[in-house]
């Protein structure tokens, strides 16, 4: 399914003729204290009659919350800069990794507007005239969105309000305390259940929209997260009291088991083409791709385009991969860099990449690979990365991203590469951590999910019994089998926004507390003058073993100063401590 911005285009010239959609829009952002203040008592039923027309533009516009190509905007492969899979010219890019966040003195994200919309929606769309046929979707839509916020919101700060009518002034919900996040969690997985039976199935979707497998999938994120977070915080400040992380588990189990067991979307397999898992991120159509759950298309005739591909192909915009993600590839033989014989060090990008999962080579450039085609011809190829372009282009690390780069692009006219939205790898990597945190990983599940995305690049099934123990393993403590499905998220899912959110509610973000770092610079000293001369080379900071180290002169020297006492949560603004005390601060922040 596709998300075009012609809609969201539409949707702008069209709300200035429902007069009463702005006035609800301005009122609702008039004042932060109350979070749901509904509209002025003056908009009444009588003038809004929640058509389906109307009730299809006030969805139209949460779309827009969806990370896509935007402007100059790398979308989603520039979220992981909050991560170790990638590391920014900024060592504050994420305040929260970075050990800076303070207490803000209002904002910080405490932003209910969204929500506070859709209630006003769900509480009034009962005044439809509509057949419920022809409404029913975009309801279905209003749930949606509702736990989209409310699970950003929870990420963010733990315990909430919740919220799910619209309240007055004096209503005494206002000044309440928060509580706990798993009812939030429970409330959220409840909408979804809403959605997921009021949406339409994705062959009977109006073209674009949310469809059922969306909110399913969305609903397993939702899930897993929820019950890793309350296993793995479990003790610690942000763990939850009498957590019941199993359950959650299932939930997430069972939101995805029948679109597994359906085969309706495949992985792309061995064969298909040399670089298909790379491909899918290039292309300007998805429509008939069996992957694809949602996407949106970019379409020149309606002037809706992006520049992204000016960026991807001439630098990281200030960003690369890091030694850490690059590391974390097995070699051709299914083991880690740390016992496999294949392994042929990192002096080299080309040696890097040797006898490596072909996902490594199709995520970053490799020599040769080519940067610019025009009509067919390569007019442009890889040599070195851009580490010597002016600060706010350069890639970082001397390992440049790939994935997503479109070479034949047409970087005058603007950029029509389709963004991905959700796509089934998620769910057959959710399926596949739920199973192994209930024990119930064997080999069938495994044969399911996680080797299907082998299968894809011809790399050795992972056993149920693993086979070997890798000293490099990031979570020792963990079964190798944990370990070797948070590996394939980490390389499957590479640069495309899910590390942060997965470091956070494994409570493993303090764990990567190490130097981040790029390629080798001595590859480079022979051939200084392919670099840009905007900078010597010389002045790229290298550590004591002579690997690039961005922050070698910055405050994350040794790596981010995040602080697992209070950062595992963003703290509430001062304001609304101020106008509700019954609001406490969240853990390591000063009331």
């Amino acid at each position: 399914m596709l998300i075009s911005d012609h809609d969201i285009i539409l949707l702008t010239m069209n709300i200035q003729k429902y007069c009463v959609f702005t006035a609800i829009l301005l009122t609702m952002g008039a004042c932060d204290k109350f979070l749901d203040r509904p509209p002025l008592d003056t908009i009444t039923d009588q003038e809004l009659s929640f058509s389906q027309t109307e009730m299809e533009l006030y969805s139209n516009k949460y779309y827009g919350s969806f990370q896509t190509f935007n402007g100059y905007d790398l979308g989603i492969f520039e979220l992981d800069n909050a991560s170790d899979n990638m590391v920014s010219g900024d060592y504050n890019y994420n305040a929260r990794l970075a050990g800076t966040v303070t207490v803000p003195s209002a904002g910080g994200g405490w932003d209910w507007t969204a929500i506070r919309g859709i209630n006003f929606f769900l509480a009034n769309y009962h005044i439809t005239k509509e057949a419920p046929a022809l409404v029913n979707p975009y309801i279905g839509e209003m749930y949606f969105w509702r736990a989209w916020y409310y699970f950003d919101m929870m990420k963010a700060f733990g315990d909430l309000p919740w919220y799910n009518q619209p309240l007055g002034t004096e209503s005494e919900e206002l000044y309440a305390e928060r509580i706990s996040r798993s009812i939030i969690a429970d409330s959220i997985l409840a909408d979804l259940d809403k959605a997921i039976t009021l949406l339409p199935a994705k062959g009977q979707a109006v073209q674009g929209r949310l469809h059922r497998d969306v909110a399913s999938l969305f609903q397993s994120r939702v899930a897993l997260y929820e019950g890793t977070w309350e296993k793995y915080h479990a003790g610690t400040p942000f763990g939850v009291q009498g957590g019941q992380p199993d359950r959650y588990f299932r939930k997430a189990v069972a939101a995805l088991e029948g679109m597994i067991q359906s085969q309706a979307y495949q992985i792309g397999h061995a064969g298909a083409s040399e670089e298909d898992y790379r491909q899918l991120f290039n292309q300007t159509d998805l429509a008939n791709n069996p992957e694809v759950l949602l996407w949106r298309k970019y379409d020149r005739a309606l002037d809706v385009y992006h520049f992204a591909q000016n960026y991807f192909g001439v630098s990281d915009k200030n960003t690369g991969l890091s030694k850490s993600l690059v590391e974390s590839y097995l070699c051709t033989d299914g083991l880690p860099i740390s016992l496999s014989l294949k392994y042929q060090g990192d002096h080299t990008i080309k040696d890097v990449v040797a006898n490596r999962d072909p996902r490594l080579a199709q995520t970053m450039y490799t020599s040769g690979k080519p940067r610019v085609v025009i009509s067919g011809d390569t007019v442009s190829k890889f040599t070195v990365p851009d580490m010597t372009l002016e600060s706010r282009l350069r890639n970082t690390t001397g390992y440049q991203l790939y994935k997503g780069v479109d070479p034949a692009a047409d970087h005058t006219a603007g950029d029509i590469t389709a963004s991905i939205i959700f796509r089934y790898a998620e769910a057959l990597l959710n399926y596949a951590e739920a199973k192994a945190e209930l024990g119930e990983c064997d080999q069938t599940v495994l044969d399911q999910t996680v080797n299907q995305l082998r299968n894809r690049v011809e790399m050795p099934a992972l056993t149920a019994t693993v086979g070997f123990v890798d000293p490099n393993w990031d979570f020792p403590e963990l079964s190798g089998l944990l370990n070797e499905i948070r590996r394939e998220r980490r390389v499957e899912l590479a640069c495309e926004g899910y590390r942060f959110d997965d470091l956070m509610r494994w409570a493993a973000t303090h764990l990567i507390q190490r130097p981040m770092l790029g390629a080798k610079m001595q590859q480079y000293e022979a051939i200084k003058n392919q670099f840009n001369p905007i900078l010597d080379p010389s002045a790229i900071p290298t550590n004591n073993q002579g690997y690039i180290a961005p922050h070698w002169n910055s405050p994350a020297r040794d790596g981010w100063q995040f602080d697992p006492e209070a950062h595992y949560l963003s703290p509430l603004p001062q304001r609304e401590l101020t106008l509700n005390p019954a609001l406490r601060q969240n853990p390591g922040y000063l009331q």
